[in-house]
């Protein structure tokens, strides 16, 4: 099965933090939703450099840029979880349904989805 983040619990938590005037909560939510964005240019940055410099890349700058990478995913991993306990304690849809794990296939499971939300939220800007 496929998992995906809620956008419309991320919306109702949005709502219920600012009716509630938990500034903090709502400070949580955006660095929530800004971790989802720095883990895909993590990525993005890793292949860019693969592609420029394919098999001429130094073995170090390539290891540096895939911690950066699989920091950024953890990141995003650890803010899913307090996330949803959000979600339950407001009687709202978890924000991700599936397991929220670092152990494979979790891990891919949660990239996918985030990754998923970072494009439909850049598809669906206002131009």
């Amino acid at each position: 099965m496929t998992y995906s983040i809620d956008q419309t619990s991320i919306a109702l938590l949005q709502k219920r933090f600012l009716a509630d005037s938990s500034t903090e909560d709502l400070s949580f939510l955006h660095e929530s939703l800004l971790a989802f964005s720095k883990y895909a240019a993590a990525i993005y940055q890793l292949e860019v450099y693969m592609i420029l410099n394919g098999k001429d890349a130094d073995p170090d700058e390539r290891e540096r840029l895939d911690k950066v990478r699989t920091h950024a995913h953890e990141s995003v991993i650890r803010h899913i979880e307090p996330l949803n306990g959000f979600c339950k304690k407001y009687g709202i849809p978890p924000v991700y349904a599936g397991t929220v794990s670092e152990a494979r296939p979790f891990r891919v499971e949660i990239a996918d989805a985030v990754l998923s939300y970072v494009n439909d939220v850049l598809e669906k800007r206002v131009r």
